[in-house]
């Protein structure tokens, strides 16, 4: 019964989210964080979906550290999250130049705009707008200000992918107006909830990690009994992925973003190895689905293309969870959140998830027969498509430019 309570649970999560990024296309993104993202019912799914799957493991006495790990950092980026939704602050601060201001505008989708006031003034000391030299491309831009804390003053700056700390609140530049002579900040204070939610995405990459290399695990004994049929080919394979990802961090890393036709905010060195693993994880993908169409048209070979593609599978979710990982890490330094439900963040989730069934299978049978694997991975392809294509062409966020 509780396996098919998590199993209806996990399904309604992935329809739900799938449901909100196209109403939000529709009705606008703060009636999909009212109504979807930050609704109780959605909050309540993502809790009972957590609980149930602890008592699960619980209940199948699961003995597996890695395994444990995994589930245990998928609660602790739930708890990071419900403090952040909880207790975090976000707004936006004007200012300009000479005027000082400790008034913000936070803008909760449930509440509407309400104005509040800062601990602390800020005063406006100059604003630059950086340009790559000998073009009017811009380069970056930049705030330079005073902080007043009661009698305790500090010069302070922000510019894109740069921000700056006092006490709990953290700024972020944001925007500027036409003339010149004022600027826009993004405000964020989430002292509690970002340190635990980074704690549960670390600890998802590390399990994920301690899977392949576990030696008592599955994937180890895969790999032993696999590299004896598929020697040369793994080897050539594993190989040309290597390469293929050591020329995605050479080319990204050499992008001239002088010409414009990159946005500034991209100009990070997260930019770089976000974009690479995460094209390294969808060729590892892109491979299951190959072994899936063999495996499917090649009836005598369906349970050899089945490991091949656990082979591919396995370091593909590890790859995608810590570009996840990555990928929250750039936003919290760049938009001020580490986890937005951008369309774009939502359905990397949607993808991690539906891959991730299929290497359940103690838990769901069905997917030791190699016929409904090939099935079911071949299909799962439709979600990456989605997340690299349809997410750019049919719907909205702040990953526009990606």
């Amino acid at each position: 019964m509780i396996k098919k309570i998590l199993f209806i649970l996990y399904i309604l999560i992935l329809v739900c989210m799938a449901a909100a990024s196209i109403v939000e296309k529709t009705e606008g993104t703060d009636y999909a964080h009212v109504h979807y993202y930050g609704a109780w019912w959605f909050i309540l799914i993502w809790a009972a979906l957590a609980a149930l799957g602890i008592f699960y493991l619980i209940q199948r006495k699961v003995k597996a550290v890695s395994t444990w790990a995994l589930h245990l950092s998928f609660v602790i980026i739930l708890v990071g999250a419900f403090i952040t939704h909880v207790n975090g602050k976000q707004g936006m601060m004007h200012l300009r130049i000479g005027e000082p201001s400790d008034i913000y505008f936070s803008n909760n989708p449930a509440e509407g705009i309400q104005q509040k006031k800062l601990p602390f003034t800020l005063s406006l000391q100059k604003f630059y707008i950086h340009l790559y030299e000998g073009t009017n491309v811009v380069r970056d831009y930049s705030s330079q200000f005073l902080v007043t804390d009661h009698y305790e003053m500090e010069e302070a700056k922000v510019s894109l992918n740069k921000i700056y700390t006092h006490g709990s609140y953290r700024f972020y530049q944001a925007s500027y107006d036409e003339d010149g002579m004022g600027s826009v900040l993004a405000i964020n204070s989430d002292p509690f909830g970002i340190p635990v939610t980074y704690c549960g995405y670390f600890l998802l990459f590390a399990s994920l990690v301690w899977i392949l290399f576990d030696k008592k695990g599955g994937y180890r004994k895969l790999l032993k009994r696999s590299y004896q049929q598929f020697r040369n080919l793994l080897i050539v394979i594993f190989s040309l992925v290597g390469i293929g990802f050591i020329f995605l961090i050479y080319h990204f890393s050499h992008i001239d973003f002088s010409t414009g036709e990159h946005a500034p905010i991209l100009n990070s060195p997260y930019f770089c190895l976000h974009v690479s693993v995460i094209r390294m994880s969808y060729v590892l993908l892109i491979l299951t689905c190959l072994c899936g169409i063999l495996g499917i048209c090649w009836r005598s070979r369906q349970e050899r293309m089945r490991d091949l593609s656990h082979l591919f599978l396995y370091p593909a979710l590890t790859t995608m969870g810590f570009d996840i990982f990555i990928g929250a890490i750039w936003a919290n330094v760049s938009w001020g959140n580490y986890w937005s439900w951008d369309s774009k963040e939502t359905w990397a989730l949607i993808t991690f998830m539906i891959y991730a069934v299929v290497v359940h299978t103690q838990s769901l049978p069905v997917f030791r027969k190699p016929l409904v694997y090939h099935i079911y991975i071949t299909l799962a392809f439709l979600s990456i498509a989605m997340t690299y294509f349809g997410v750019n062409y049919f719907l909205t966020g702040m990953h526009s430019y990606a």
